[in-house]
């Protein structure tokens, strides 16, 4: 039938019109009649099938990411005037289905989307090529809007009132296209001009006077024009948010070429006398008037030939008034990166003292240039930051000579490109220079330059990280709790910190050797101790690591670091690596603290499951701990789940978990059937059969289909089970390729044609039966794998 309708839609149409609103499988094929062959001859079938509510779910076909707009991409090119009419139609139904919610609910809501990537190309293509159509079309539900908006009680008036040139949501492309459309139609088709006008003029809402005033610009009616622009002061000030009097200002230039003489001098009289109240507000102390700007935007309009005295005289004045503005046009949205104020060309050939030049004058506040934006200090000092790593000696010492007079981010930057680089020495020298010029606000610097360059550590340097280990900062956990009671996000936090960054610092030491363990050990024991829980988390990887040099301290700094009241101490990865490595060491000291978190806050237990499931994996679970998985609450099974999932050896410990009553769980734990062909054939056959029958099946068909996906050696026989489940729960999702299942269907191709080669003929029946299934769903690639066999 798709195929057919694509050549003889009349007859296509004639023949499924009596289904319409029968039964849901109709529904369905008609739905599919008209996204997969919508044609010039179906518009009038798809016109009903939108206004009786039986495609409200019409897109695009292909993309995951399609909608309505994208369904007419194509009929927009070819057939305009039909694509305008299914416009109109889906309009239409969306004022009908979104007006119950509230007319601003209008573009956002189910039906109607507030954005679309192909909306502008469709809207703006009609509006071209058939401009009345559009109009017809679009111009009814544009007025019945923005009517609902302004008698709205919801307090957002009306949705084009701050409007931007080029905007990008659908509204405004709708509203672009439909001026478009307008202005075209003068040359296109006078009388449907007139008419329009005529409908735009019993509008009193604000967008219906901008698009009469965008269509009298172009309609060649001078003097009708301007009576209509001075019939009303609200036509005075019609344009877009960053030009709001541009539309009328056109209205102007265009009309007064060719206007009556005293057409002319009554619009002059109008602006003499145009000051809007909001020039008239009295102006914000030491602030700049604005009275007379919206009089010099529009006086400046009338054609410069036609000028009277008078208004040559007041233009004078106004121009003196406003010496560096002029009116301009909307420009839409414009990006633009704030630059270095010193290029990197010209960088690259600056001596020291041209340096110390630009970085004084630039350390002071310099005046605000609109466009493009520049920078200050500190986009000068990433320039800096570049030169320096290309020529880290020379701004070494050059970095010793600025003083605390200059802005700490020079000598940052400095230091963090040039560290690497450096010999110890020299190193040694510039971060003892640092740590003197800017005190603790080089803490982050001189912490992650250690970070990167461990090698560079000295004893020298250990009183600076022992004052960051002792710095202010921070004074307290923040309190705030998410909708689960838990804090947000500790080793964050705590990365974000001074003393968070001295414990990261400390860890890195530590790991990297043991050349400083005398003095990085107190530092490490009075982190782990911090009544902050964020600097605690950080703790944890030193603590971790100086347990490859002092097992024991560690573990005393490890039950210290975990014994605190707030259970919240277990929400961090690093604090439960920690646990990890402590319960190796010393179960039953560490248990204790592993219960807790099991009973903690809801993601410590689900952190707290996954560390239960690594000990239980390394034999390491004490007799007080709970010995089965589903001995565990909810959260910590979907930890656990996991780290079994992972760990395709163990699948036996999960499959109760496949059947968990929990949807997150069973999600989890269906992870290990990507790996469950590289298990032993037995293995393999109660991992899919125990999986097929399983509640986690139904949501996770991907994880079966992704194993089936070039695993080593033949496959096993389960793999035959695997492959008809799949096609049986879902092989029409495998056809569709908007549904996730659609990349599920090549593996299940490549799958079955190899079990067909590998197999007895006893097997060989049950794939040939699978290859039609799949043949009778048009699964892609298919039939060109197939032909590879022949």
């Amino acid at each position: 039938m798709l195929i057919a309708a694509r050549h003889r839609p009349e007859r296509a149409t004639e023949l499924v019109r009596p289904h319409i609103g029968t039964t849901p499988e109709w529904r369905q094929r008609l739905l599919a009649l008209m996204e997969w062959s919508l044609t010039p001859g179906l518009v009038n079938l798809a016109v009903d099938l939108i206004q009786s509510g039986q495609a409200d779910e019409a897109r695009g076909p292909l993309a995951n990411n399609s909608d309505f707009w994208s369904l007419l991409y194509s009929l927009s090119e070819t057939a305009p005037v039909r694509a305008a009419r299914l416009v109109g139609a889906y309009l239409d139904r969306a004022w009908t289905q979104e007006l119950p919610a509230g007319p601003n609910k209008l573009f956002g809501g189910e039906y109607l989307s507030a954005h679309s990537q192909t909306a502008s190309a469709v809207l703006s293509r009609i509006a071209e090529a058939a401009p009345k159509p559009y109009v017809d079309n679009i111009l009814s539900f544009v007025l019945r809007t923005a009517e609902s908006d302004e008698a709205s009680d919801e307090g957002s008036g009306n949705r084009w009132l701050y409007q931007q040139w080029g905007g990008s949501s659908v509204s405004a492309e709708l509203l672009s296209a439909l001026d478009t459309a307008l202005r075209a139609l003068p040359a296109a088709d006078p009388a449907a001009a007139g008419d329009a006008l005529t409908r735009l003029s019993g509008s009193t809402t604000e967008i219906a006077r901008f698009l009469a005033c965008r269509l009298y610009t172009v309609l060649g009616a001078a003097d009708e024009a301007l009576d209509w622009l001075c019939s009303d002061q609200r036509n005075l000030h019609l344009g877009w948010v960053d030009s709001s009097r541009w539309a009328s200002r056109e209205l102007i230039a265009a009309a007064t070429v060719d206007c009556a003489a005293d057409t002319l001098v009554r619009l002059a009289d109008v602006l003499f006398g145009y000051y809007p109240s909001t020039e008239q507000r009295r102006r914000v102390k030491g602030g700049p008037s604005r009275c007379g700007w919206g009089q010099y935007e529009l006086l400046s309009a009338i054609d410069p030939a036609r000028r009277s005295d008078r208004v040559r005289r007041r233009l004078d004045e106004l121009e003196r008034r406003f010496p560096e503005v002029t009116p301009s046009p909307p420009s839409g949205v414009v990006t633009a990166w704030v630059t270095s104020p010193i290029s990197d060309r010209a960088a690259a050939h600056m001596t020291d003292a041209q340096w110390r030049r630009a970085l004084e004058k630039y350390a002071k506040p310099q005046a605000e240039r609109s466009w493009p934006p520049q920078g200050g200090a500190r986009e000068l000092a990433d320039t800096l930051r570049t030169r320096a790593g290309q020529e880290p000696s020379r701004f070494a010492a050059f970095a010793l000579t600025l003083g605390p007079d200059m802005p700490g981010a020079y000598l940052c930057a400095i230091v963090e490109a040039a560290a690497p680089h450096l010999d110890t020495e020299t190193w040694e020298e510039l971060v003892l220079h640092t740590h003197r010029t800017l005190g603790e606000e080089a803490a982050f610097t001189v912490c992650r330059a250690l970070q990167a360059t461990p090698g560079h550590f000295t004893s020298i340097q250990l009183p600076i990280l022992a004052s960051y280990a002792a710095a202010s900062s921070p004074e307290r956990d923040t309190r705030g709790l998410d909708e689960e009671g838990t804090r947000t996000d500790l080793l964050t936090a705590g990365l974000n910190a001074t003393r968070g960054q001295a414990a990261i610092t400390c860890a890195t030491l530590l790991f990297h050797d043991a050349r400083h363990l005398s003095g990085l050990r107190p530092l490490t024991f009075r982190l782990a101790a911090d009544p902050v829980l964020a600097v605690r988390v950080c703790a944890a990887e030193a603590v971790r690591a100086l347990m490859n040099h002092d097992s024991q301290t560690a573990l005393d700094a490890a039950d210290q670091l975990m014994t605190h009241q707030d259970l919240n101490i277990h929400n961090a990865h690093t604090t439960q690596r920690l646990l990890t490595g402590a319960l190796a060491r010393d179960p039953s000291r560490f248990a204790p603290h592993l219960e807790a978190a099991l009973h903690g806050p809801r993601q410590t237990m689900e952190l707290a499951g996954q560390t239960w499931a690594v000990v239980t994996l390394q034999g390491n679970a004490t007799p007080d701990l709970p010995t089965t998985v589903l001995q565990l609450g909810t959260m910590a099974r979907r930890g656990a789940a996991t780290i079994f999932a992972s760990n395709p050896d163990h699948y036996t410990r999960l499959l109760p978990l496949l059947d968990d009553e929990d949807e997150e769980v069973r999600n989890n734990a269906s992870a290990v059937m990507r790996h469950a062909f590289d298990l032993l054939p037995s293995q393999a056959d109660e991992l899919v059969q125990t999986f097929i029958a399983s509640k986690a099946s139904a949501g996770n068909l991907g994880e079966l289909a992704f194993a089936l996906h070039d695993p080593a050696g033949p496959l096993p026989p389960a793999a035959l089970d695997a492959c008809e489940h799949i096609v049986g729960r879902a092989a029409a999702d495998l056809a569709d390729i908007r549904t996730r299942h659609a990349a599920d269907g090549r593996y299940v191709v490549t799958a079955v044609l190899r079990l067909y080669r590998q197999s007895p003929p006893s097997m060989r029946s049950r794939c040939l039966d699978i290859i039609d299934a799949l043949s009778r769903a048009d699964v892609p690639g298919l039939h060109a794998a197939l032909e590879g066999e022949r």
